[in-house]
């Protein structure tokens, strides 16, 4: 782990600029529960090259089993961050998953916000040929893919298709589209603060608690 957050975004940013290939997963109370239910999805975890610590209660797991005190770093903060780092050094972003609707609103905010960001291309995530799509991504040459197709998808589809694919750093990224489309609302300060994030979504989307098992299969 990282014993900084900024260390997690140069780190990113310094292997971005190098093409060396990874892919970073945030590890939340969710994706343990999945990974103890499917072994091939714990091998996507445990394949990826950059993991973050986006659940307060994974936090307070390592520190009650292993002694350990780690950040969180949420996934939504570290992509905002990764995109002011990527206008800053000029790399190029693809913006990957969410509808249609959601993908277009988020580049044309992302741009508004950062009038010197390069989004070498976008898609949404209803399409049917997976291998048009990762030719697509490689015909842009982004230095950053995010991928917004909801977890365990997205983890699967980057571990999946990461062999063929040119792009040097790729991330999960859940729901952020639709947070900067304006279609979802991110959490308030204090929830993000205290890391319980997810009991704002439970509170706005009570069904949340009946498809959680379903997720993981």
């Amino acid at each position: 782990c990282f014993a900084l957050y900024r260390e997690a975004v140069a780190y990113i940013v310094d292997r971005a600029k190098a093409r060396d290939k990874l892919y970073c997963v945030a590890i939340n109370p969710l994706k343990v529960a999945c990974a103890r239910e499917d072994p091939s999805f714990a091998g996507v975890l445990r394949g990826a090259g950059v993991h973050i610590c986006d659940g307060v209660g994974v936090a307070l797991a390592v520190r009650l089993l292993y002694g350990r005190s780690i950040q969180r770093i949420t996934g939504v903060q570290l992509f905002f961050d990764l995109v002011a780092a990527a206008e800053s050094e000029g790399l190029g972003i693809f913006l990957l998953g969410a509808t249609s609707q959601s993908n277009d609103l988020a580049c044309r905010n992302l741009l508004e916000r950062h009038p010197r960001l390069r989004i070498v291309g976008r898609q949404d995530g209803y399409f049917k040929d997976a291998e048009a799509v990762v030719d697509a991504i490689n015909a842009a040459q982004p230095d950053i893919l995010f991928v917004a197709m909801g977890s365990p998808k997205q983890e699967h589809w980057m571990a999946e298709h990461r062999g063929r694919l040119a792009v040097p750093f790729m991330m999960g990224v859940g729901g952020t589209f639709d947070v900067i489309s304006g279609r979802a609302k991110w959490a308030p300060s204090f929830f993000r603060k205290t890391g319980t994030e997810f009991l704002y979504r439970i509170c706005l989307q009570p069904r949340r608690l009946k498809i959680v098992p379903a997720l993981c299969r």
